[in-house]
């Protein structure tokens, strides 16, 4: 997979907060973090921006 910020490889990660442990993908090069959740929230911002 490549990174839609800087088309870096990417990987998947797991990570940990105080509830759940989850996967995303993670830039080896810029350090950007995907998963479903940050995806929905952009598309859903995208949408709502008029400009």
């Amino acid at each position: 997979m490549k990174c839609p910020k800087c088309k870096g490889r990417m990987y998947a990660e797991k990570f940990y907060d105080f509830v759940r442990a989850f996967e995303a993908w993670k830039c080896c090069s810029c350090g950007e973090v995907i998963d479903p959740t940050i995806l929905a929230n952009r598309a859903r911002n995208h949408n709502l921006y008029i400009g």
